[in-house]
Parts: C-alpha cells; structure tokens; sequence
C-alpha cells in the first residue's frame, strides 16, 4: 500500500493553520501533562478530571455515573493513551469483569458475566457483533469506551444478559488543535496518527476534526501480519443556539496474512509445548476487510428541562477470505494429525440504525422528577458465500509444519459453494421515570416493547435454512430504587429483563418456542468522592436466564411440528451467573491516578437435559468455564507536580480456567500479567513514552480451545516506544 498516510495527513493539515502552526504559548494544554488536583479536563461535553469520568452515555440520559443503578465502566481517552490501548479488545481486556476471547489473529469475542457480549453501540446507537463485522475496532476515532454489565435490554433490546459496549466518537473541538503520534514496537509494530480539529468560522458555529491512522504490523506468530488505515471526518455545525447538527464518515481497511485456528494439543489434551511463535496456516493465506460508516445526528435542547437527540448510521462491511489452516489433535506416538482445510469466502454485510431519545424534567408534589423516552430501530443484512478447496492434505506434524510448503493457493471446489442471506430486524420503544420520593431517595421504573425478525435464506436452493420468524410486542421492565444516604455515596437496587428470541425452532405441536428471557438483580453502592475526582463502585449481582430451548427427549428428530425438518424443541433449560463487582477509578491523590478493578463470579448450569430427558454432563456445572472465578485489573499513573517525568504499571490477574470436549479438558492455571510505562515531557508541545507489557515474560494461554485448536498464547515480552506532539 503506497504512501497510506498521503490522504489522511492532507486532509488533517487541510484543518490546521495552512501557513504556521498554533505558537506554544497559545497551544492547549496537552492531555498528558501534569494535570492539577483542582483542574477539570472538558473533552467535548465530558468533564473528566484523570481517569475519572463524570457521565456514560451508555444509560441514555444526563445522569451521573453514581446515579446510574448498574454496573458501568469508562476507559476515557487519558487512560486510553496511558496504558496504550489502541483497539476494542484490547481496551475491554482492561475493564472490570471482562473476558476477551481470541478467534484468529484479528478477531476477538467479549464475555461478560459468563455471557457473550453481542451488542456494540457507537454513540448509542446499536450494532450487532458476529457473522462478520468482528475486527477489533481501532480506537484512534474514539474519545472512550464505556461498558455495562448485566442486562442493557431496556435500550439495546433482545440479546445476551451479560452487557453492552458503547464507542463515543470524537467530537470536533471548540479550538484549532493538531496531534502527531508515531510508535515502533516489537514484531515491527508501526503506526502513525493525526488528529486535527480546526474552528471553521469566526464565530465557532461550525467546526471540523479529522483522524488518519496508519499501521503496519507483524505479530509474534510467524508470517502473520496487518496493514491498517483509518480515515475519520466529522462537521458539527450550531444551526441555532441551541441546535446541533453532526454528520461524518468512518473508513477502515485491513489487509491482513491471517492465522486461523490456533493451536491445537495432543488428543488427550496435553500441551504440545510449541514455541510462541507458531504459524499453521499456509503463507498464501490472506484477508481483506473493508468498513465503512455514515452517520449523522442532530441534538436540541427545547429548554433547561428538556432535551431530543435524534442519530442514524450506515456501517457497511466488504470481507475476502483465502486460507488454509491446519486442523486436527496431535498424536503422541506419531506426532501427525492435523490436517490442512482450505476455504475462500466472501461477505458483504450492512447495518443502518436509527435511535431518538427525549429526556426532561418536570415539578410535582413539591419536587423535580425526570423522564426518559426513547425509540430505536437496527436492520442488518448479511450475505455470506463461502467454499471449500481441494487440497492435498496429508496429516501434518505441528512440530515441522512449514507454511511454505503450500507454494501455491488451491482453486479448486472440494465440495458445492454456499449463499446465504441473513436479514435480521429490531425495533422498539422504552421510557422511564425517576420519581423522587424525597430528596434523597429516586424511585426509577421503566420498560421496553421490542419487534424481532430474522430468517436465513439459502440462495443456492432458493428455499430457508431456517423458517423465517418475528417476535412482535415483547415487554421487558426495567426498576431500581436509589437511596444518597450521604453527599457523596448512593446506594442501590435494581431489576432488569432481557430476552432472546427462539422462533426459528419449534415444539412437536408446530408451535413457535417462546423466547429465552433473562434477569439481572443488582444491589450496589457508589461514591462520586473528592469533588468527583475519584468514582468508587461496589455491586452484587445475580442473573438467571431460563427458558433455553433444548432438544425434546419424547420427539427425536426429524421433527414432525417443524417446517425445516431437524430437532423439536422444549424450553426447559436454566443457568445462573452471580458475583459482586469492585471497581475504583480516578484521582486518589494529587498527581496519582488509580483504575482498580475486581470480579468474583460463579456460573452454573441450573438445568441441563439430554434428548432422553436425563441430565447432561453440564448440569451443575459452570455455565462458562473459561470466565475466572477471581479477576482483577489494575492500573496505576503517577504525574509528580512540577516533574517533566511520568510512570505508570498496572497488573491483569485471574484464577484457573478450563474447557472440556468429551473426557479431555484443557486448563489454564492462574496467572498475572504485570505493564508499566514511563514517560518524559520534553516540552510543551512534545511527549516520549515507553510501554512495556508482560514485563515477567509471562508463558500462558490466553485463550483455549480443545485438541483440535483454537488455543491462544499470550504475547510474550513487548516494548512500544511512542512520540506526541501536540499544536
């Protein structure tokens, strides 16, 4: 890719001054510099002071984390720059309670709670994750990340119980402003950043920011590499004092020698040893990612009292697969057994989602109460074609395996191509009402009507892989009580339902399964403490998700009820996840910066059943076996006053994993992985840092799978070096 930067470097200094740059003395103070225990930081219209955060999006109105009755956490920019978080996954991996599982080289999986987190929000409109659209998203667009735990059902709708993700876009700036980044780190590890904000009228009525990114990147496995771009553009213009129109664009492009797979292990599950850097994938493997996103939002403010956002997005994925991976459990005696498995693909997936929210107040009985009402709607297409290649594939040795010896990408079919399409529609309306009882104690209720549709269409045969289906009208309540028993600490307890469809299968009377439905009861605490410089959180949780579907022991297959033929279907399986929360993030004292975080949590199988009826194997047992019953993160800065130097260090540790297929299972013990940084102000205007992670070279599996694959180490020791400067 020639000269990657060429645009987005043209097109940011297009935003700066176009003969001389801002003169140190009038350059804003950048985000790294000593900051004040009096001083409040305004990034667009957040106030953060350190790494604590006032307010998160992601719960819809203006309400404060303290006064948010769930679980929610918020990596802001700073911390994002301190710990050099640069994409999606990386950045949840340092969240309380949260697991992230690795797919491939490229694509992750979150977790939290024990449930997969299937629902991404980009400043509060909602996307889904999976079938496609699962790059790790970079961060370089992004002003933070916020997460809920437990059940967001009351905005986001069907869905897993265990949370929901929101990205919050950069905003353009109310000064001109530019920032330069580079970085190398191990691995050839390179990258490049600019970020320009520029006021376009001399009254500051119309604004404008440009983010360009550039990363070539190999990683720790052999062969595997990634050239990534990104290019983001944004104009917000004040059309009246009080209204506010935004409209950008958002491209990234991945190009990308991919290792699928993992490692797999011997058949008994015993660990092949393999160096880290093991490659099993043929070197003409290659991916190509294309995403593009449109978006648009429009904010009025009616009155001091109330306010309408209105936002839409289009996010488009473009996705070419060619590769070949190695497969198979390896046999002790032989060491053979894993086989190459050759596929191309192509997919072409949309999703466009509007949101509108209406938030207010209003005076009754003596007192102030808010409302909160809102509908959104999210349709997705996914077209999907994939085929299998004839290749030679004799069993392979993962201790000799050479990529190189695939010299040439296989073209021709194994078997018959599949065309799928994939529509899936959700739309629904929700509101709330905080209603004080007295000045201290909020009584919150609230609920959500959502519409479901999906169906899988198969476009060889013209016919469906599964019977369209549509759930209309589900009702999911919403309810808390919030007591400030003191000025600076809350207390609370609340209730939230989610539900997840099942229409696609059916009873042995042709009846359509009712949806699974999830519940979250949460009790907590929380502080807003030393001027709000400082956020501390401590919740007890217990979800309950019941009405699984499961395969009817009295009706084997094929199943006479349902119009696709397979299995019936009964709805009789229960699990349950519970735990508690810690979490204390911000300024526990002048130039000390502290994001502290720890989750104990239990998952259990309440009711598991086989087709004749009899409990499985995993009844009783932990719903997620690989989420830690004990995880903690931890990270740490250290800004001395007056000092040009900076350290930080932080550790992510967990207890015990494992995973079972059949009789084998596969653990991974305890472990903790320790980072730091130190960083150096050379002037107003210029910044150096290092980050070093997995300091202890600490040998683990970050992930694991079974016998066949799918088993992830940890990146060993790494060092990035990074230079910021700031106009």
């Amino acid at each position: 890719m020639s000269s990657p930067m060429r645009l987005p470097l043209a097109l940011a200094l297009a935003l700066a001054y176009p003969t001389h740059a801002v003169m140190a003395a009038d350059a804003p103070a950048a985000p790294d510099e000593p900051v004040p225990a009096s001083t409040v930081l305004v990034t667009a219209d957040k106030i953060e002071t350190g790494y604590a955060s006032d307010a998160a999006s992601i719960a819809k109105g203006s309400r404060s984390l303290r006064e948010t009755p769930q679980s929610v956490s918020v990596v802001n920019r700073q911390r994002l720059k301190d710990q050099d978080l640069r994409t999606l996954d990386q950045a949840l991996g340092s969240i309380t309670g949260l697991v992230v599982e690795q797919t491939s080289s490229h694509e992750r999986r979150f977790f939290s709670r024990g449930f997969e987190i299937e629902t991404v929000q980009y400043d509060g409109v909602t996307t889904q994750r999976g079938s496609g659209f699962n790059i790790s998203a970079d961060l370089s667009v992004f002003d933070r990340v916020e997460v809920m735990r437990g059940p967001a059902g009351l905005f986001s709708g069907a869905g897993n119980p265990g949370g929901v993700v929101n990205l919050v876009r950069k905003r353009p700036l109310k000064t001109n402003r530019v920032d330069v980044l580079a970085s190398a780190g191990r691995w050839d590890n390179y990258r490049t950043e600019i970020d320009a904000s520029r006021v376009l009228n001399d009254s500051g009525s119309v604004r404008a920011r440009v983010v360009g990114a550039y990363e070539d990147r190999e990683y720790v496995y052999d062969i595997s590499e990634n050239q990534r771009s990104i290019l983001y553009a944004i104009v917000e213009a004040d059309l009246a004092p009080s209204t506010t129109l935004g409209v950008g664009v958002h491209r990234e492009e991945n190009d990308i020698t991919p290792y699928y797979g993992g490692l797999p292990r011997f058949a008994d599950g015993g660990d092949l040893g393999l160096p880290r850097s093991t490659y099993l994938n043929a070197a003409w493997s290659d991916t190509n990612v294309r995403s593009t996103t449109a978006f648009a939002d429009l904010q009025h403010r009616f009155n001091d009292d109330w306010k309408l956002r209105v936002a839409f997005s289009r996010m488009t994925e473009d996705n070419h697969d060619l590769s070949g991976s190695a497969f198979g459990a390896v046999n002790r005696a032989t060491n053979l057994g894993p086989t190459l498995s050759s596929f191309q693909a192509r997919l072409l997936g949309e999703q466009k989602a509007a949101d509108l929210t209406l938030e207010g107040s209003f005076a009754a009985f003596g007192r102030r109460h808010d409302v909160l009402l809102g509908a959104n709607w999210m349709k997705r297409d996914y077209d999907y074609r994939s085929q299998l290649l004839a290749i030679a594939n004799p069993a392979v040795s993962p201790f000799t395996f050479n990529p190189f010896d695939y010299a040439v990408a296989p073209t021709t079919p194994a078997r018959a191509a599949t065309h799928t399409l994939t529509p899936t529609e959700q739309s629904g309306v929700y509101g709330s009402l905080r209603f004080a009882l007295t000045d201290e104690v909020k009584l919150i209720a609230g609920g959500r009507v959502s519409n479901w549709k999906n169906a899988v269409q198969n476009l060889v045969t013209k016919g469906y892989n599964t019977q369209p289906y549509k759930q209309d009208g589900e009702f999911t309540p919403f309810g808390a009580l919030q007591w400030d028993f003191a000025p600076e600490w809350t207390t609370y307890l609340s209730y939230a339902e989610i539900f997840r469809s099942q229409a696609n299968q059916f009873t042995a009377s042709g009846d359509r399964l009712a949806p699974a439905t999830g519940e979250n009861i949460e009790a907590g605490l929380k502080g807003a403490l030393f001027g709000g410089r400082l956020n501390a959180s401590l919740a007890a949780f217990r979800i309950v998700e019941e009405n699984r579907s499961q395969s009817d022991p009295l009706n084997p297959s094929p199943c006479i009820g349902s119009p696709t033929g397979g299995a019936c279907f009964i709805a009789e399986g229960k699990v349950r996840s519970q735990g508690l929360d810690a979490e204390l993030t911000g300024q526990v004292a002048p130039g000390l910066d502290l994001s502290a975080g720890y989750t104990f949590n239990q998952t259990k199988y309440l009711r598991d059943r086989t087709a004749t009826g009899l409990p499985s194997a995993n009844e009783n047992q932990p719903l997620s076996t690989f989420t830690p019953r004990h995880l903690a993160r931890i990270w740490a800065s250290w800004r001395p006053s007056g000092s040009a130097w900076s350290a930080g260090g932080g550790v992510n540790a967990q207890s015990l994993t494992y995973k079972t297929s059949g009789a084998v299972r596969i653990e991974q013990a305890g472990y903790a992985v320790w980072s730091g940084r130190v960083g150096y102000r050379i002037n107003r205007n210029l910044l150096a840092a290092l980050n070093f992670n997995n300091i202890f070279d600490k040998h683990y599996y970050r992930t694991l799978g079974d016998a066949r694959g799918g088993n992830w180490y940890g990146e060993p020791r790494n060092l990035t070096a990074t230079l910021q400067a700031t106009f």
